[in-house]
């Protein structure tokens, strides 16, 4: 993993400024670092792209809950684990908390119990197959599912595509695009978030790419997708460009609603060096932007107000999710 990202040469008419969604951001521990919800707030709490651009909110999980410990359990269960960023979401208004799920070690009883009791803070459920190494088309993802249904809540799927060390893609994974997909096609009106849009690189992407147009042609998921690590180290941003490109043309008109920005922040270097510098995260932001100004024109500024804040703010904010397109 590089350690800095280059920025792309500035469009001198690059002019579009204002509000960000990260819809993919942690709190707690991974490995040896811990991030802190107050040092998140702080990282957050800066502009960006030379001042003209903030992030308002972030969709946040706790890593404690997703994480796995030496007997291969959470670090923390479903209740204590998302407690500890609910309440934190009380004091911090730029917190979205989606709390984290764990079928085969917790039960969907416990976050019904959340949902009760914090139905104005939590927004959103959270999985990470990978994790839990459960396939995410396993039966024991139902309950939860139906809590989605129920409650009116997105839920955001960690995908992934393995490879072999040749790079050929593999798939049986058990965070595969197709997996999640197969699971949110037995809840059609829930939101279906693909986290990175199929991790391991620009094979895997077009596999995620291609679940999602999948979805959206025939009409029978509400799959979207974020930019989580997508590109992250080319300056360029080619599969971000393909997938918006593709979104635009689909049967079914233009559905560049069904992508958002996000980074996985403050993991790899977009929390670089415990939350104290921006540089990464800074280029990012530019670069896609800059990215889409070069490819798309006229079209730019709508989308990438669509892809930095609309998307993710009319998913969050929509009372009844059989409303959403």
């Amino acid at each position: 993993m590089l350690n800095s990202i280059s920025t792309i040469e500035n469009n001198p008419n690059l002019n579009f400024k204002g509000k960000i969604i990260d819809a993919h951001v942690h709190c707690g521990q991974w490995n040896y670092d811990k991030f802190l919800c107050k040092d998140v707030i702080d990282f957050f709490s800066k502009k960006f792209n030379n001042g003209k651009d903030y992030v308002d909110k972030v969709i946040i999980s706790n890593l404690d809950c997703i994480k796995n410990s030496k007997n291969n359990k959470p670090l923390k269960d479903e209740i204590n684990g998302n407690l500890l960023l609910l309440k934190a979401a009380i004091k911090n208004k730029k917190f979205i908390p989606f709390v984290v799920c764990q079928p085969g070690h917790g039960s969907a009883e416990n976050i019904e119990f959340l949902l009760n009791k914090y139905p104005d803070i939590i927004k959103g459920l959270k999985f990470h197959p990978a994790c839990l190494d459960l396939a995410a088309n396993d039966v024991r993802y139902i309950p939860y599912m139906k809590l989605a249904e129920k409650y009116n809540k997105p839920c955001l799927f960690h995908s992934e595509v393995l490879s072999d060390e040749a790079g050929n893609i593999l798939r049986n994974g058990v965070s595969d695009p197709d997996f999640i997909y197969e699971t949110a096609k037995q809840f059609p009106n829930v939101p279906v978030i693909l986290g990175h849009m199929g991790l391991g690189g620009d094979k895997a992407h077009k596999v995620g790419i291609n679940t999602l147009l999948k979805s959206i042609e025939n009409n029978d998921a509400k799959l979207y997708a974020d930019l989580a690590w997508v590109d992250w180290d080319n300056p360029l941003k080619p599969n971000i460009i393909d997938v918006i490109y593709k979104l635009q043309h689909t049967s079914k008109g233009d559905m560049t609603s069904r992508l958002l920005f996000g980074t996985d922040a403050p993991l790899g270097v977009f929390g670089e060096k415990a939350l104290k510098q921006q540089g990464a995260y800074d280029a990012n932001i530019k670069n896609i932007k800059n990215a889409i100004k070069n490819n798309f024109g006229n079209d730019a500024n709508k989308l990438i107000s669509r892809i930095f804040y609309r998307n993710s703010n009319k998913l969050l904010n929509k009372q009844n999710i059989n409303q959403l397109g």
